[in-house]
């Protein structure tokens, strides 16, 4: 049985963010990692966004940490109402954006310098399993499809157990697909 597939409006657009410094010292540089990701949960607040902080990792040389970061990693999450048109949604994106950018400004004139990298929003499905329903309705559409007015479809062995896998392919759309196992047989009457 092939996959199944249903495409979506995503709902939350997802940055990655990593936040570095460079001091002579991991004590002192974790208060202002700290202070970093306080300060931007602050901004995201009024734009309905939040930051999950996911890793922190210490410098790998020895010596000196000046020459090696300390980085703090998160995702930013920002939620997109499937119910906003496309420009609305954009300028979501857009104010975003913005405060990024000067955020990294902000960074770069502190002293030590704090360093804030983002890379491009990845547009998903919060919870791609409660379209589980809607992706087993399709298959079962797929099946009767095939059938036609002479003919049935037998399936057999149908396992529709594994997590359902999300591909974004933009701001207005996400392919949920659905890995099936089984057998389906036609049968002529």
């Amino acid at each position: 049985m092939p996959a199944i597939n249903l495409i979506v409006r995503p709902d939350q657009a997802n940055f990655h963010l990593s936040v570095s410094i460079e001091t002579d010292s991991a004590t002192v540089a974790l208060p202002l990692l700290r202070r970093a990701a306080q300060r931007l949960e602050e901004l995201l607040t009024p734009h309905g966004a939040k930051l999950e902080v996911t890793d922190f990792a210490l410098p790998q040389e020895s010596g000196k940490l000046s020459n090696s970061p300390l980085l703090l990693h998160g995702t930013l999450i920002l939620p997109l109402g499937t119910d906003l048109t496309f420009w609305e949604r954009a300028q979501k994106l857009a104010q975003l954006d913005d405060l990024l950018r000067a955020l990294v400004s902000e960074g770069k004139k502190q002293k030590p310098a704090i360093e804030l990298r983002r890379d491009l929003p990845v547009f998903v499905v919060a919870v791609p399993e409660h379209h589980r329903e809607a992706l087993v309705k399709r298959l079962h559409e797929r099946a009767r499809s095939l059938a036609g007015s002479t003919k049935s479809v037998l399936l057999k062995q149908l396992q529709v157990d594994r997590p359902v896998v999300q591909r974004p392919l933009g701001l207005e759309s996400v392919e949920l697909s659905l890995p099936v196992d089984g057998v389906g047989e036609i049968l002529i009457s």
